[in-house]
């Protein structure tokens, strides 16, 4: 009985190492030194267990997300990333959860063109305000086009339809895990922006929102 219980907890080691060590998510920090000088701002709305950025459409460079042709009307592109099933809602309850976390599945990225403001559009929602500059706002962007899956035509295909009438779910080439979920990513993504985040240990869509304050302002408080 003795040696089953070993076993059992060796396997368990084995298999958080072999999740830790594929966390891949692509890396895009600014270099210390870098000005401070705000150009723009960027904004992380809480949405349940996920975050997404938004980021003013005009900011991002023609060309470097392939979805800009989506959404040529749009004043602001709010991003989340998450995995292939579970996010999309293809594959809930606790089976779904486990499935998500448990081992290595797929991924996709929610794309929602936001017409007006981030507030019109997300009235209930926590938001925090982040000021970036020129080089952290490149780094944010490219870090969020790494996310994208491409074919081969320089398109982002197309995984489900979004959570609202003119969002959409696009594929992603990154590996989701319990040690590599969708906070994770949104760390990545404030860490890319100039916020001192710490992605490989952020596990909560509440440590998000904390990262985000401490470099930014809360703009609007959740709806109860």
């Amino acid at each position: 009985m003795q040696w089953r219980r070993g076993l059992l907890v060796g396997g368990v080691a084995v298999w958080l190492v072999v999740l830790a060590a594929r966390c891949h998510l692509p890396r895009q920090a600014v270099s210390p030194g870098e000005g401070p000088d705000s150009t723009s701002v960027v904004y992380v709305v809480k949405h349940g267990w996920h975050a997404g950025i938004a980021v003013r459409r005009a900011d991002v460079p023609d060309g470097r997300w392939p979805v800009h042709g989506d959404a040529a009307n749009a004043r602001y592109l709010e991003v989340g990333w998450g995995e292939a099933r579970y996010y999309p809602g293809q594959s809930r309850g606790v089976w779904g959860a486990v499935r998500a976390g448990a081992w290595p599945t797929g991924s996709v990225l929610h794309v929602v063109p936001i017409q007006r403001s981030v507030f019109d559009r997300f009235g209930r929602e926590t938001v925090v305000r982040v000021p970036v500059s020129a080089a952290e706002l490149e780094a944010l962007t490219t870090f969020v086009a790494e996310s994208f899956a491409v074919d081969s035509t320089g398109r982002a295909p197309v995984a489900a339809p979004g959570f609202y009438i003119d969002s959409r779910f696009y594929a992603s080439p990154l590996t989701y895990h319990v040690f590599n979920n969708c906070n994770h990513w949104a760390a990545a993504a404030l860490e890319a922006a100039g916020c001192d985040a710490s992605p490989r240990w952020t596990f909560t869509v509440g440590q998000v929102v904390r990262q985000a304050r401490e470099c930014g302002t809360l703009a609007q408080r959740e709806e109860e």
